[in-house]
C-alpha cells in the first residue's frame, strides 16, 4: 500500500506529553507527502487481546534512526476511517518507562490535494 492511499497518519513528536490526542486533525498534508526515511523499523510485534468485551490491540515497534542527525518525528500510518475507532494512543520509550509519553499529534493526508 502506498502512503498516498492512507488518509490519516499519527505523527510522533519526541517531546513530552500529558495525554493522548484523539481529536480530529487540524493538520492536513498534501497527497504528495512522503515521510522522511530517517527511521528503520527493526522489529514489530502486534498483540490483540480478546479477554474482555472489547479488543485491545498493542503494537510494539523498535525503530532505529538511520540518519546522521537526531530526529524528532516518526510517522505511523492508519487506514482511512480507522483513526476514529481508536480509544487511545500512546508512544513511550521502553528503556525509560518512568518518563512521560511522547507527544502524539494527528495529521491527515489530503487524498485530493
Amino acid at each position: 500500500m502506498r502512503l498516498i492511499q492512507w488518509a490519516s497518519l499519527a505523527l510522533f513528536s519526541l517531546a513530552s506529553a500529558d495525554s493522548n490526542l484523539t481529536h480530529e486533525s487540524r493538520n492536513i498534508l498534501p497527497s504528495s507527502f512522503v515521510p522522511p526515511k530517517h527511521f528503520r523499523n527493526v522489529n514489530l510485534v502486534r498483540n490483540i487481546n480478546l479477554e474482555k468485551s472489547y479488543p485491545k490491540e498493542t503494537l510494539n515497534v523498535v525503530i532505529e534512526n538511520v540518519d546522521s542527525e537526531a530526529q524528532s518525528e516518526y510517522f505511523l500510518p492508519f487506514e482511512q476511517g480507522s483513526l476514529g475507532k481508536i480509544g487511545g494512543l500512546e508512544a513511550r520509550d521502553k528503556k525509560a518507562p518512568e518518563k512521560d509519553a511522547f507527544a502524539v499529534e494527528v495529521v491527515e493526508v489530503d487524498p485530493y490535494g
